[in-house]
């Protein structure tokens, strides 16, 4: 394995399929776009599957008990010889700053990422599937209307049909019924002005991507993946 390569640390379990998909997405983008074949052209890569408590479907259930384990986690990363860090989840990125307080390694911000993404690519209107704690605290308005953007979010109904849909994703349960359901709240976004729509929660691109829908999906997996697997192998 060559030294020059910084080695990925993965804080995951929220959930295990989201981060398993984060993992198949590394591989595959080290593939695509940096020509991996053999072993040593992957990026080296450590995976912390955290069993998170005080976190459900709808969420940050507990402040105090999320925030105190994710803290350890990123720890035991760092002490594992991770170069940077990446989370697969957006919720916990609420947490983000108490995180990076307690490491020396960068942590890469998927909701920044994404609302640099979307920035650059002259969108100004989107329209956002995300758990109710990322919808609530105002994770994503609060990184994209300083730049211009606009934040559509789901009324309540949708809500708690997102909510169902994060729960059967955790338990490999996703259905057809569950695809037509993040159609349906997406196209109510392009209704009200979207330009596209932001998968601001990790397990909803286990249901919907982009081959399955004519309106523009930022897939924040794929976004974090290209960004840490560029620092990783460039």
């Amino acid at each position: 394995m060559s030294k020059s390569k910084k080695t990925i640390g993965v804080l995951g379990g929220m959930g295990p399929e989201a981060s398993s998909a984060l993992y198949q997405k590394i591989i595959a983008y080290a593939q695509s776009n940096h020509g991996a074949v053999q072993d040593n052209d992957y990026p080296p890569v450590f995976i912390y599957s955290l069993p998170l408590q005080g976190f459900d479907e709808t969420g940050i259930r507990d402040k105090d008990m999320v925030v105190s384990q994710l803290v350890e986690g990123v720890k035991k990363l760092e002490l594992a010889g991770s170069d940077l860090v990446i989370i697969a989840c957006n919720t916990v990125h609420f947490f983000y700053d108490e995180m990076q307080n307690v490491t020396n390694i960068p942590i890469f911000n998927i909701i920044e990422e994404t609302a640099q993404r979307v920035y650059h690519d002259d969108i100004r209107k989107v329209g956002l599937l995300a758990s109710e704690s990322t919808c609530k605290l105002g994770l994503y308005q609060d990184k994209m209307k300083p730049s211009g953007i606009d934040v559509i979010l789901p009324d309540q109904n949708q809500q708690d049909k997102l909510n169902n849909v994060i729960e059967h994703v955790m338990g490999g349960k996703q259905s057809n019924a569950d695809l037509e359901t993040l159609q349906e709240i997406a196209r109510s976004y392009t209704n009200q002005g979207a330009e596209a729509v932001v998968m601001g929660c990790t397990e909803l691109p286990l249901v919907m991507n982009q081959s399955q829908t004519d309106i523009r999906l930022y897939n924040t997996i794929e976004i974090i993946v290209q960004s840490a697997v560029d620092y990783s192998l460039l």
